[in-house]
């Protein structure tokens, strides 16, 4: 079957390269000959003219933009006329698409220098400054430590320290108002070495977490204290260390003697510990709500420790986690702690832990705490410690009352808002579970110590979510009266029979009486 059978003669194309017939060309075969041989002729004296050079710099344009790696395509349409009765193709659309060619290889190594500069995920400015330079054959250079390194050079600013009251109050402008004693206590208040030292730990793990191209510090949590002042009220000398921060949340903590049953949300977050710092030993035979989840996975990771052919690295991670777990299993069997969702308490970053008894304004477990945050003042206890380059950090109870929407994942201020007012050497030991209204009148006679709260403030009355309701109150039913008989008359003095009988009624004597009769 010929395929060109159905298409009408004009259409048919030939494809033996031959025909047995030679048309005459019509006129416009001739109009396209008489085009042909201009073009040629111009091609011919073009190059003899001052045209010559502006054709060849348009040439030489092209070239330059086909090194840059651009793609050129061209388009052809073929449009075909046939009878509407038959199905065939009626618009044929045929590209080209060509790529341009790779740039000329070098011929020769050429010295380079180069500056990039970008931002990294956590905001850290990143200037890179690569330089290379002609060296010695690869298998010499592949022993010269000298041959491929980097050197990095960190610039930190370190932050200045809020100390006047205007600088406090820059942060948080309620602050004078609530704590008028302040005025006379930031004047001869002294920038804590703690907040230094706080920077110093900073800077240093940013030098070695980018020595060891490990995941750095990012910038939001760099700059996460505004001050530490150490603070003396000049008449009761009560001491007081302010921080002011942000808040992040913790989740950690549990107490079987409280809460016998405990909700997956908060075990299974991240980083959640079973206890805090501040514990107490067990008072009840209630288990701890955690014990059976720890045994589970303390039977699993012996399992697997068990097993033949496991690697060095992963036989080291499960040593590590068998040893961590049965110490986590000893501390729920016999203590108790609190419990970030239900107690409000601080974290204390470990930085303070080593200058416990060495310096006076060192806070330490158990001492009471104020927390500040838009003109709202909560009684804390500090109850748990967090990592040595941390600062501003709280109970996911206490987070809560400042941000209801917190969670383990969100913090409760971002902003370095928030005030932490603490009381060195407030502690009361041993512990044992919260009181929090002992809590709330311990703080409240600290604040007295330095000028107490201004007018229109108040402290926070926590609600304590485990405190047994009172027993309603006893109903007082005043005694039933018992009926009495009526008393029986009195008797009646017998008669003499020789006596007359009193008149019941006297006689009445006549108002004016006869005469007496004469003798």
């Amino acid at each position: 079957m010929n395929p060109n059978e159905d298409l009408p003669p004009d259409d048919i194309e030939e494809t033996s390269g031959w025909r047995s017939e030679r048309r005459k060309p019509g006129f416009f075969g001739m109009i396209a000959r008489l085009i042909l041989i201009s073009i040629i002729g111009s091609m011919v004296i073009i190059p003899f003219t001052p045209v010559a050079s502006k054709v060849k710099k348009a040439l030489l344009q092209i070239a330059a933009t086909a090194s840059q790696g651009k793609i050129v395509e061209r388009s052809k349409e073929i449009i075909r006329e046939v009878p509407r009765d038959r199905e065939v193709i009626k618009k044929v659309v045929e590209r080209v698409v060509e790529q341009a060619p790779p740039p000329p290889l070098p011929e020769k190594y050429i010295a380079r220098k180069e500056i990039d500069v970008a931002t990294l995920y956590n905001g850290l400015t990143i200037n890179t400054l690569l330089q290379t330079e002609q060296g010695n054959y690869a298998s010499l250079e592949r022993d010269n430590a000298d041959a491929f390194k980097v050197q990095f050079q960190v610039q930190i600013r370190i932050p200045k320290a809020n100390q006047s009251i205007t600088e406090l109050a820059r942060i948080s402008p309620s602050l004078p108002d609530i704590l008028p004693g302040l005025h006379s206590m930031v004047g001869s208040s002294k920038v804590s070495g703690f907040y230094h030292k706080l920077y110093e730990n900073k800077t240093a793990l940013v030098q070695r977490d980018l020595t060891r191209l490990n995941k750095i510090l990012d910038r939001h949590n760099f700059f996460d204290c505004e001050t530490i002042l150490e603070m003396t009220h000049p008449q009761s000398k009560r001491k007081a260390l302010l921080i002011q921060s942000e808040m992040d949340v913790v989740a950690d903590g549990s107490d079987g003697d409280r809460l016998a049953v405990m909700e997956d949300t908060i075990s299974t977050s991240s980083y959640y510990q079973p206890s805090t710092s501040y514990e107490w030993a067990k008072r009840t035979k209630t288990p701890n709500p955690l014990l059976a989840r720890w045994e589970n996975r303390l039977a699993t990771a012996k399992e697997e420790y068990a097993k033949k052919g496991l690697s060095a690295e992963r036989n080291r991670t499960l040593k590590a986690t068998i040893d961590q777990l049965t110490a986590e299993i000893t501390g729920l069997k016999n203590r108790s702690s609190l419990i970030a969702d239900s107690d409000p308490f601080i974290v204390l970053s470990l930085l303070f832990r080593p200058y416990v008894g060495t310096n006076s304004f060192t806070p330490q477990m158990g001492d009471m705490a104020v927390v500040i945050h838009d003109k709202k003042v909560y009684p804390a206890i500090c109850g748990d410690y967090g990592p040595t380059m941390k600062m501003g950090e709280a109970s996911l109870f206490m987070a809560k009352a400042i941000n209801p929407k917190s969670t383990p994942y969100i913090r409760s201020e971002s902003d370095l808002k928030v005030s932490y007012l603490i009381f060195p050497g407030t502690a009361k030991k041993p512990f044992g579970p919260p009181n929090l209204e002992e809590w709330r009148t311990q703080c409240l006679a600290y604040l007295s110590d330095i000028g107490g709260v201004g007018p229109g403030f108040e402290i926070h009355t926590w609600e304590d979510k485990f405190k047994k309701p009172e027993p309603p109150p006893v109903p007082v039913v005043p005694p039933t009266a018992e009926p009495t008989s009526p008393a029986p008359p009195a008797p009646t003095p017998p008669v003499s029979p020789t006596t007359p009988a009193a008149p019941a009624t006297p006689p009445v004597t006549p108002a004016n009486p006869p005469p007496a009769p004469n003798p």
